[in-house]
């Protein structure tokens, strides 16, 4: 990498403490370059001058590495094949079980847009077979302002583009070009700020001991290198409960050493079942 690249992430390194070497350094990279294009810096000699003088830069470059577009149901296949398939058969599931609850963890939800849409598929399915049983989503993102947007729910118009109008219509409330989500769906997500890379925890402590039904966890792996998708494979795999379902992003699969612990559950989308091992 360019000098003034690795100066730049060193920098951050020292006064944000911000361990960059997680993260696919080429991505960081593209991102600087948005950045500098973005406020006209001209270069990367001239964006470094920069961050050095003006005290919330390093704060706005590190929020730009973990801009994720977002929007509910992104992905409408895929979102689809949960709504028939994969809701259904957890839902059979918990009704002939003791435990009354479905326990689902969205792992880097940014501004809450996933795991709301989960929540709206759930509340959907549950009234329409009457069922009694409850649902804890817990949402989790490293960054701390994307937790806050996703916690006042709410939504511009081409966030919820791909909303059905049915869904529209019982969830949400429109002011001033503004998309309100009601209490129902709101109280069915807990959100908090969690650390995939954390070494102390395999789950957010909200969760107390993870044992998810379904752990969605798309367009994440893709930021990291090869040595931490290792933890946060690690992380998923201990947090699933038996035959427990995962949701990776349409580029993700999971790594050689984790492909015997998942079976493919479509060949239409990054869908996996937990293959529990003797």
């Amino acid at each position: 990498m360019e000098d003034f690249y690795l100066k730049i992430l060193d920098y951050l390194k020292q006064e944000r403490n911000f361990d960059y070497a997680a993260y696919h350094i080429e991505l960081l990279k593209r991102r600087i370059e948005n950045r500098i294009v973005r406020i006209g810096a001209g270069s990367p000699e001239n964006y470094y001058s920069i961050l050095k003088t003006k005290f919330f830069e390093p704060d706005l470059l590190i929020e730009n590495f973990m801009i994720n577009v977002s929007y509910f149901f992104r992905n409408a296949l895929c979102f689809e094949l949960v709504n028939k398939n994969i809701i259904p058969e957890l839902i059979r599931k918990k009704q002939n079980s003791k435990d009354r609850t479905i326990r689902i963890w969205s792992a880097g939800c940014a501004n809450g847009e996933e795991a709301y849409s989960l929540a709206i598929l759930f509340a959907d399915q549950l009234k329409k077979e009457k069922s009694t049983l409850n649902t804890r989503i817990f949402a989790t993102d490293f960054d701390s302002s994307a937790i806050g947007k996703a916690k006042q729910a709410i939504f511009s118009s081409e966030s919820i583009k791909n909303v059905k109008h049915h869904q529209l219509q019982n969830y949400f409330t429109e002011k001033d070009g503004k998309y309100f989500l009601n209490s129902e769906i709101k109280e069915m997500v807990q959100f908090s700020i969690y650390d995939l890379l954390d070494k102390n925890s395999h789950a957010p402590r909200e969760s107390i001991f993870g044992d998810f039904d379904l752990i969605v966890c798309r367009n994440v792996l893709i930021y990291f290198n090869p040595d931490f998708q290792e933890i946060i494979f690690s992380k998923l795999y201990k947090s699933l409960s038996h035959n427990g379902i995962l949701m990776l992003g349409e580029a993700e699969v999971p790594l050689n050493s984790f492909r015997a612990k998942f079976e493919m559950s479509t060949k239409y989308c990054k869908i996996f079942k937990k293959v529990s091992l003797s």
